[in-house]
């Protein structure tokens, strides 16, 4: 062949390739057009996302555990942890404010002016089916976490009394109970005690609950209305005693997420699903005492999710 006619080959050879370069540029301009935002080979980019909270100790550490899971699935997250209220961080969640936080069930319940019927699995459909109704908003799966009321006492103390809150019936009236003021007003704590367990306690002292264990310690009462996920009861070394007539409402945690948000971004689900089961009452207890004793919010939750494998 001529030197002439290899020049004829390549040229037909880069007029070919010329062809189908074309070609691939043309179908990716069609997709640009199709799919706004897209690109031949690139993954429509998540949402940002705004995680808002509560004031209290454990809120800080579930809003972080979701900050922290959510960054980790992609996301761009900002956080506002202790926005707020209960009613605060609802409202932000109802204007947009936010796009989700952790909740309660029987906070949400209250919310929906309903009560509790004391099975967890009945308490949570009750509050996804309102919440859905009424907000819009969707609950993800609950975590075993549960922070309710509870009566409390010293080993030493329960090696006597017992460890059920059944077991106190014949003591009870010769017995002093120290509570938070939400103690003896909540109707599900020690008003629903005559109820619950037939009886009543011979005298209520009422005090901050972080007060109410040294009270025990110091013998000014013998048992202490508590919250069942308090960091004082590991670090005091309480027992809890068990709730065997099922008397305290049911306190489980879920992230609640605007149906809007949840519709762009499904993935928020899946990141937030795999975290539910992991957080128990123990878990929050034991993060919790380790801010208590000095860690910030941010490292005690950091290393737990990387222990448990999330992080």
């Amino acid at each position: 062949m001529t030197r002439w006619g290899w020049i004829d080959v390549i040229a037909k050879r880069r007029g070919l390739f010329q062809g189908q370069l074309l070609a691939v540029l043309v179908v990716g301009a069609l997709v640009s057009a199709i799919v706004p935002g897209s690109s031949p080979g690139a993954a429509a980019a998540k949402p940002h996302l705004t995680v808002g909270g509560k004031l209290d100790t454990e809120a800080q550490l579930l809003t972080k555990l979701y900050v922290l899971v959510l960054r980790k699935a992609g996301f761009d997250v900002t956080e506002k942890s202790k926005l707020g209220t209960n009613d605060i961080v609802h409202n932000a969640i109802i204007s947009g404010q936010i796009d989700l936080y952790p909740e309660f069930t029987a906070t949400g319940l209250a919310r929906l002016k309903l009560t509790t019927t004391h099975n967890d699995q009945q308490d949570y459909a009750l509050v996804k089916a309102g919440y859905e109704k009424q907000f819009h908003i969707t609950w993800l799966a609950m975590s075993p976490l549960n922070d309710t009321y509870g009566i409390c006492t010293t080993q030493a103390k329960g090696a006597t009394l017992g460890t059920k809150v059944s077991g106190l019936a014949q003591a009870a009236p010769k017995l002093t109970v120290a509570s938070p003021p939400d103690g003896t007003s909540d109707p599900n704590v020690l008003p629903g005690m005559k109820a619950a367990y037939g009886f009543t306690f011979g005298k209520v002292t009422v005090l901050d609950e972080a007060l109410t264990f040294p009270a025990v310690q110091q013998g000014k009462a013998d048992v202490n209305v508590c919250y069942t996920t308090s960091a004082l009861i590991a670090k005091n070394h309480f027992v809890l005693l068990d709730d065997d007539h099922h008397l305290f409402p049911i306190y489980h945690p879920a992230p609640i997420v605007r149906d809007a948000t949840l519709a762009k971004a499904p993935e928020i689900a899946t990141a937030l699903n795999r975290l539910a089961p992991k957080l128990t009452t123990e878990v929050s207890q034991q993060l919790q005492l380790q801010v208590v004793n000095g860690a910030s919010v941010t490292d005690a939750a950091t290393t737990w999710l990387k222990g448990a494998g999330l992080l």
